[in-house]
């Protein structure tokens, strides 16, 4: 079953708060990345802390991310709905080349399910 998925928004799309607050989180972010890559090396930490540390790491910007609206999120509505335009543009882009070749030109129909 599809779940809501959530999609970074652009930068250009965000308010002038966000787009500062998201410039300043993610120097945050990358200071402590840098931090923990530097304890790993030093032997400080292990493989798996280090891979527990960045995993946390992420899923915290993520989480603050989404609470602070940097995400959009895209239903398995929304979702269903861009990839049957894509498919449509991807048939319309075949039907050009076969066109061009002589060839009969496909389309997709949908089928009743049982």
């Amino acid at each position: 079953m599809l779940e809501t998925i959530y999609r970074q928004l652009a930068f250009h799309r965000l308010t002038d708060a966000q787009k500062e607050a998201k410039l300043k989180k993610d120097s945050e972010y990358e200071i402590a990345h840098l931090n923990l890559s530097a304890d790993y090396q030093k032997g400080k930490l292990t493989q798996a802390e280090f891979e527990a540390g960045h995993t946390k790491q992420w899923k915290d910007y993520e989480d603050w991310a989404k609470a602070s609206g940097l995400y959009e999120q895209v239903t398995p509505e929304q979702q269903l709905v861009e990839a049957e335009a894509g498919l449509t543009g991807q048939v319309e882009q075949v039907n050009l080349i076969r066109t061009e070749l002589k060839k009969p030109l496909i389309e997709v129909k949908e089928k009743k399910v049982m």
